[in-house]
Formats: structure tokens, C-alpha cells, sequence
């Protein structure tokens, strides 16, 4: 499967979503609010479904929201 930046994907082997921040080879960086980025291999990782993925956004746009401290 070919993977770009941006893209929201479901690490199977944590059964999260995130979005890919970085492409190295076959390794994937993955970031998600709240969260630690995270690497995963891209054999590990799929497409998010559109409920994944609108999930994702509200995180984010909730993220976005919170002013700074």
C-alpha cells in the first residue's frame, strides 16, 4: 500500500489512527492529539475508514481550539 504525508491511517498492531507526519522507507511516523508520536511499519498500517478519520479531524479541530496557556 502506498502511504503520503497527511494521510490518516489505522495502526493495526495499537488499533489507533493518526496522521502520517513522516515517510522514512517502510517506516511511518504517526502523530494524533493527545499522543505521542509513534513509528510503525507501513505493512502494520491502513486507510482510515471515514468514521476514523472524521474522528480524527474533530481531535484536531478541538486542538486547535484550546487557546494557549
Amino acid at each position: 500500500m502506498r502511504f503520503v504525508e497527511h494521510q490518516a491511517v489505522l495502526d493495526t498492531t495499537r488499533g489507533r489512527v493518526g496522521r502520517i507526519t513522516t515517510i522514512n522507507g517502510d517506516c511511518l511516523v504517526i502523530t494524533r492529539p493527545g499522543h505521542a508520536p509513534w513509528d510503525a511499519l507501513t505493512s502494520w498500517c491502513t486507510n482510515a475508514t471515514l468514521a476514523e478519520r472524521q474522528e480524527l479531524e474533530r481531535e484536531e479541530h478541538q486542538e486547535q481550539e484550546v487557546p494557549a496557556a
